[in-house]
């Protein structure tokens, strides 16, 4: 009984025999695409290596930081409860810290800027802009005092400076 292998035989062998040849027989169209897709894959395979390394570091970071706030809560937990024995069995007080309460030293206030502050507190200046909705921001708010007018950063709506009528209310 004699077998035929060549029917068995792939394209795949023709490759293996020459490795060269089989390519070099190719048009130039198809070696440069053979070229091209050989160059993305391969930057695709290294990209994807990296982001699986990186995804692999981050679930080890955090797998070991959860592990180190776990360990640190139950040795923490466990402290606090013998310590809880300690003080119940000993009969002792637990000691408590002493706050000792700072007076803040006395502040003061040049009379150029008290006049400032009473200025300021006299004039009424919007918190935000009624046509964006976005918060005034200080560098907005100074000119809005020192001039008199100002516009909004965001939308360009105009404000002016109202003083209050009667500051004693």
């Amino acid at each position: 009984m004699n077998i035929d292998w060549s029917k068995f035989q792939t394209g795949w062998d023709y490759i293996w025999k020459d490795p060269i040849g089989w390519f070099l027989e190719l048009p130039l169209f198809i070696q440069t695409l053979f070229i091209i897709t050989i160059i993305a894959l391969s930057i695709l395979a290294v990209v994807l290596v990296h982001y699986i390394l990186k995804g692999v570091a981050y679930l080890l970071y955090y797998l070991f930081k959860g592990l180190y706030y776990l360990f640190k809560g139950i040795f923490l937990g466990l402290y606090k409860l013998f310590e809880a024995i300690y003080y119940a069995i000993s009969g002792k007080l637990k000691k408590k810290e002493e706050i000792i309460p700072q007076t803040p030293e006395s502040l003061t206030i040049p009379s150029q800027q008290a006049s400032n502050l009473i200025e300021r507190n006299e004039i009424s200046t919007p918190s935000y802009c009624t046509e964006c909705g976005q918060q005034i921001t200080e560098s907005m708010e100074s000119l809005l005092i020192s001039r008199g007018i100002a516009f909004c950063f965001y939308c360009g709506k105009q404000f002016e400076l109202k003083m209050a009528e009667n500051p004693n209310f």
